[in-house]
């Protein structure tokens, strides 16, 4: 004001462009935008723009802690007012039925496993590494997803980004199946003193990190595309198709594996 010209107006010289939240906005808004544009205060308006009243950053402390408390519990299929001081019943009832879901998986991956009865029989010895594949596999799915879920809840990717996100995160599951592929396959053929097996260990390896980082890219993605919050399911279905993948993936050597 200062520096303008006598014959200037307010409505000429003043700022447009100013960041603000509507009355009915969700507290998570509000929070979001306080971090993403570094704000110490946040203007209120109504429906025509109207100044309303001020959120000060230090009232959206206690809803970035619940937001995220909510996320992390979602993340495990707990109910967002589990604590560890909560009734027997009401915290046996938060995660029985999630407990449930993942039992119906875990029969699948069992029964992917069933399908090669002949081959465990006649290589038994890979049946020790079955845990490790599968493992690895549902850690870098876990990795992933979570990246994928916290940028969704921040807005920072959207469904329209999947291809991008897809390409990305397979680059990743490339290099690290690489790096633990040959890791875990030099200690396989070091301890059980056959390359065969950890070649077919390694390759496992590899494809099952590659489809962890895809798992992880798709799964949260699809669910946000259908209105279905991502941090509430997402886990499940990523272990899911690591723990199906990486049997497949393990067992599908199995000439090489029985030759040896």
């Amino acid at each position: 004001m200062i520096l303008a010209e006598p014959e200037q107006t307010i409505e000429e010289i003043m700022d447009h462009s100013v960041i603000s939240v509507r009355a009915s906005a969700d507290q998570e808004q509000v929070a979001q935008l306080l971090q993403r544009y570094d704000l110490v205060a946040l203007p209120v308006v109504d429906e025509i723009g109207k100044l309303i009243g001020i959120v000060h950053v230090d009232d959206v402390v206690d809803v970035i802690e619940e937001e995220a408390t909510e996320d992390i519990y979602k993340l495990a299929q707990l109910s967002p007012d589990s604590e560890i001081y909560s009734p027997i019943i009401q915290s046996t009832k938060n995660r029985v039925p999630w407990l449930i879901i993942n039992l119906g998986t875990a029969f699948l991956a069992s029964w992917v496993v069933s399908l090669f009865e002949g081959t465990i029989a006649q290589a038994a010895v890979l049946a020790a590494f079955m845990p490790i594949v599968a493992g690895q596999g549902g850690n870098a799915g876990t990795q992933t997803m979570t990246i994928v879920v916290r940028s969704l809840a921040l807005n920072e990717i959207a469904p329209r980004d999947t291809l991008w996100a897809l390409w990305h995160e397979f680059r990743v599951g490339v290099i690290n199946g690489v790096v633990i592929g040959v890791l875990v396959a030099l200690i396989a053929t070091l301890w059980q003193q056959n390359p065969y097996l950890g070649l077919v260990i390694g390759i496992a390896m590899l494809g099952n990190l590659i489809v962890a980082a895809l798992a992880g890219v798709v799964v949260p993605m699809g669910l946000k595309a259908v209105h279905i919050d991502p941090a509430l399911a997402s886990s499940i279905f990523v272990t899911t198709f690591t723990d199906v993948m990486g049997f497949l993936l393990f067992w599908a050597y199995r000439p090489i594996s029985c030759s040896t």
